[in-house]
């Protein structure tokens, strides 16, 4: 798993979260302040086909990504530690158009602007390149993906995942329905590998290869949802895992331990969004000219 710094976006993509709980018949567990007239199922599927129809929203987003790593083998003592902060802000457009202004670690500032199949990208000096969207986002070490996820991999999850209702609970002074969704390996799995910039968010090593060594595992995914638009205003996941990689050789670690912290926050649901791309952006069909430029 390299060790350069990479920003983990999911933004909308997390709230493709509620697709994957929706429809889930493992056993719920209720909290003590559950009070809503609608069961766990009934604001699930309300809020999955509010989220189909929203056309525009506010997004808000703040990431923590710890990764830790030892040796390249058993015997060696050398470790490496990473850890990077993300806070960012923007508006999208759905289903096509995004704006985004990030700080990593409280001192890089990048942007993107996402228009159709365009991405325009500044980076911290402030130069503005612009590039193909399939380009970037099939390039290694992208930090940026569209606000996409493919809805029927997150569907063929449900099997793998137990809710837990934690009844209605006040947000930003809003009253929202709380539901976690706990997640084993064999679900994480099929979610990373889904979405391949959240794959990104642990390296370029193979996920497969990392959870299938696991000695230590924990993961969640957590929605809030108002009971009135059925929207969903935040979505946090969760991963905590330690892996011994001793055996995998090619130059990989000994263990690996990675946390993740990912808050997704929406609101100005549906309100007016206009996004304009800059005339001044550099065209070019190379990542590196844009990604090596970011620090």
């Amino acid at each position: 798993m390299p060790l350069q710094k990479r920003i983990p976006i999911l933004a909308v993509a997390m709230v493709g979260l509620v697709m994957l709980i929706s429809a889930c018949s493992q056993p719920i567990s209720t909290g003590s302040n559950s009070s809503s007239s609608l069961s766990v199922g009934q604001v699930l599927q309300k809020s999955a086909n509010a989220m189909k129809q929203l056309k525009s929203s506010h997004v808000d987003l703040q990431s923590t990504t710890n990764v830790q790593t030892r040796g390249a083998s058993a015997t060696t003592g050398t470790s490496q530690n990473i850890s990077v902060q993300v806070k960012g802000n923007g508006d999208q457009q759905l289903p096509d158009q995004e704006q985004l202004n990030l700080t990593l670690d409280n001192t890089t500032n990048v942007a993107e602007i996402l228009q159709g199949d365009k991405v325009y990208v500044k980076n911290n000096q402030g130069k503005w390149y612009v590039l193909d969207k399939t380009t970037l986002q099939n390039s290694v070490g992208n930090p940026f993906s569209g606000f996409t996820i493919d809805q029927n991999s997150l569907l063929g999850l449900l099997q793998d995942i137990k809710l837990t209702d934690h009844g209605t609970e006040s947000l930003n002074g809003v009253s929202l329905r709380h539901i976690t969704a706990q997640l084993d390996k064999t679900a994480l799995k099929q979610l990373l590998n889904s979405d391949p910039q959240l794959k990104n968010t642990f390296g370029s090593q193979n996920i497969d290869t990392v959870l299938d060594n696991t000695k230590t595992f924990l993961s969640t995914a957590d929605v809030w949802i108002d009971e009135t638009n059925f929207y969903v205003h935040r979505s946090e996941l969760k991963v905590n895992l330690a892996a011994d990689t001793s055996a995998v050789g090619n130059g990989a670690p000994a263990s690996v331990k990675t946390a993740l912290d990912l808050i997704v926050d929406l609101s100005k649901f549906n309100d007016p969004v206009t996004i304009t791309p800059p005339t001044n952006a550099t065209p070019t069909n190379n990542p590196a000219a844009v990604l090596g430029n970011l620090p």
